[in-house]
């Protein structure tokens, strides 16, 4: 019923001689089918934050330089994927972290996290990964007469939760990521409103 690709991985590998299985009878076949949609459906799949920790665990190049730039700006990688259960610091925008690193190198990456980390401090970073993606595109295409130091006290204008109504109803991450950066640079020009509803 389950369990041909940890068969079919055992057999290849050669040095595993037992193979832990439940077996099961049952009495007709549509009881059998029966049994493999409920086992199926309720297999939870791999989230994108258990893939990044198996990476890690695994040795990925990118997923330990990634935790190495958190760790470093003083972040960490969230465990859940539930916004409410993340702790002040952990982000769970791992794809944007990992796609960032690739075409903008580490450098960037770095000062992305790091403004985000001084910014925000003992904050849930609930809309973090907008926020990362507009700091990316502005260190990688900084506009005329950007002051990096002037960045963090720009973002201070709003807490996570305030800079999250930027892109309130916006979906699709790269969306999300220009309608902040307008948002973080216009912040930079001067003070800002949230627009009312």
């Amino acid at each position: 019923m389950d369990g041909q690709h940890r068969w079919a991985a055992a057999t290849m590998r050669g040095d595993l001689l037992q193979l832990p299985c439940c077996l099961y009878s049952y009495d007709s076949l549509e009881e059998e089918a029966r049994m493999f949609i409920v086992a199926n459906r309720a297999r939870k799949a791999m989230n994108r934050l258990d893939d990044f920790h198996a990476a890690i665990a695994a040795g990925d190049e990118d997923a330990l330089e990634i935790r190495a730039l958190l760790n470093d700006a003083g972040l960490s990688v969230a465990r859940d994927t539930s916004s409410g259960a993340t702790t002040p610091g952990a982000v769970m925008f791992t794809a944007a972290l990992t796609s960032a690193l690739r075409k903008h190198g580490a450098p960037i990456v770095s000062a992305a996290l790091t403004n985000i980390a001084e910014a925000f401090p003992n904050q849930r970073l609930t809309s973090g990964g907008a926020i990362f993606s507009a700091l990316v595109s502005i260190f990688a295409h900084p506009p005329a007469e950007f002051d990096p130091d002037e960045l963090v006290p720009a973002l201070r204008t709003f807490d996570v939760a305030g800079w999250g109504d930027f892109v309130a109803g916006i979906k699709g991450g790269e969306r999300r990521g220009a309608a902040m950066k307008s948002a973080i640079l216009e912040a930079l020009s001067g003070p800002i409103a949230i627009a009312a509803d």
